[in-house]
């Protein structure tokens, strides 16, 4: 299948686009798809918050549909007449993966299958799925390209795996194109505080140290917002069919340096960092070849480093100022582990699956 113009697409799909990536593609598609329309599918779960979408609900071009992407009937009918999906619904903080890794399995790998078999009756022409470089685990000691082993070594990097492995599984039986992104560490304005850097930023804001796990030494790569919806595009107007690509920026840190550059970004912090236990088999990530996705004509314009300021100042603000010192006081203000919780069996996905 060809891809597509930007300027002739005119009903786009967005899954989870209340979410933190997800609401930031919408706005992205809105300003650079001049003729189309954009439907949100998103199940509102804690990480996803109606305001996200307040600018793109003003174009008036934007329509919602709350509910599971595990519901077949009901993507079948919101995938109607669809030209592009953008798959960024699901679940993806790692650590709350080692709570509740059953959560992960249903979001992010079976709501995938029912997504894909839902394009299969609608003949919809292109899907964007929004995978993860978790998948990859450790790497093998180099660059990691596309065709590297999947060796994920979490729950989260297991079930993106997963989802990857149904796609292919079903995508040649319905001849559907569906191409991949494997992004590094996405940093942006709206994320929730459970991530790395909105953590650190709010803990910083109040004065409260911040927590690094072992000794700080583990690699992180990162690709601001902008790039990551630039590389997008990029593969809807000219990624090959079927094809996978890695999205990455040009720097890596280790996770003390990140502390360190939260604190020089952030006003007065009164504190510094914090060494933990932190989570089992905290590892180092490889940095990604991204080769392909350049070869497109994509390339990185921005850095954690020049986004650092704007972040610390957006973040910031959710926190008055009036408050900070009281907050400085709260025990425990880092997100602890959550607790385990289940999915009824009369949930949407549950009654797709059943009706199979």
């Amino acid at each position: 299948m060809a891809s597509l113009d930007l300027d002739r697409i005119r009903t786009i799909v967005v899954t989870g686009g209340a979410g933190f990536v997800g609401s930031h593609i919408v706005d992205d598609l809105l300003q650079h798809c001049p003729n189309a329309r954009v439907r949100v599918l998103d199940s509102f779960t804690y990480a996803a918050d109606m305001s996200h979408l307040d600018a793109a609900f003003r174009t008036g071009r934007v329509a919602l549909q709350e509910g599971d992407v595990g519901n077949l009937d009901l993507v079948t009918e919101v995938l109607k007449d669809a030209d592009l999906v953008v798959h960024a619904a699901g679940e993806s903080h790692v650590e709350r993966a080692f709570s509740v890794p059953e959560r992960f399995t249903l979001a992010n790998a079976l709501g995938t299958q029912v997504l894909v078999e839902a394009m299969g009756r609608r003949r919809v022409p292109l899907m964007i799925h929004i995978s993860s470089a978790e998948v990859y685990g450790t790497g093998n000691g180099g660059l990691v390209g596309e065709l590297a082993p999947l060796l994920p070594d979490n729950p989260h990097g297991a079930s993106k795996a997963a989802a990857e492995m149904l796609i292919a599984g079903l995508r040649r039986s319905f001849g559907l194109d569906i191409r991949v992104l494997r992004p590094v560490n996405i940093v942006g304005t709206r994320q929730n505080t459970e991530k790395l850097l909105p953590r650190f930023l709010e803990l910083a804001t109040v004065g409260r140290p911040l927590p690094v796990h072992g000794d700080g030494m583990q690699t992180r790569a990162f690709v601001t917002m902008t790039d990551f919806c630039s590389a997008l595009r990029t593969v809807v107007t000219g990624g090959a069919e079927n094809a996978t690509y890695n999205v990455a920026g040009d720097d890596l840190h280790d996770i003390l340096s990140v502390a360190r550059l939260v604190l020089d970004a952030v006003q007065d912090p009164v504190s510094g960092v914090s060494f933990t236990a932190g989570r089992p088999d905290n590892v180092g990530r490889p940095p990604l070849d991204t080769r392909a996705l350049k070869a497109l004509g994509w390339q990185a314009k921005s850095s954690l480093r020049r986004e650092l300021p704007m972040l610390a100042a957006w973040y910031g603000a959710r926190v008055p100022a009036g408050l900070r010192r009281q907050l400085h006081q709260v025990p425990d203000l880092a997100p602890q582990r959550v607790q385990a919780v289940t999915q009824a069996a009369g949930s949407g996905l549950f009654r797709s699956l059943e009706r199979h």
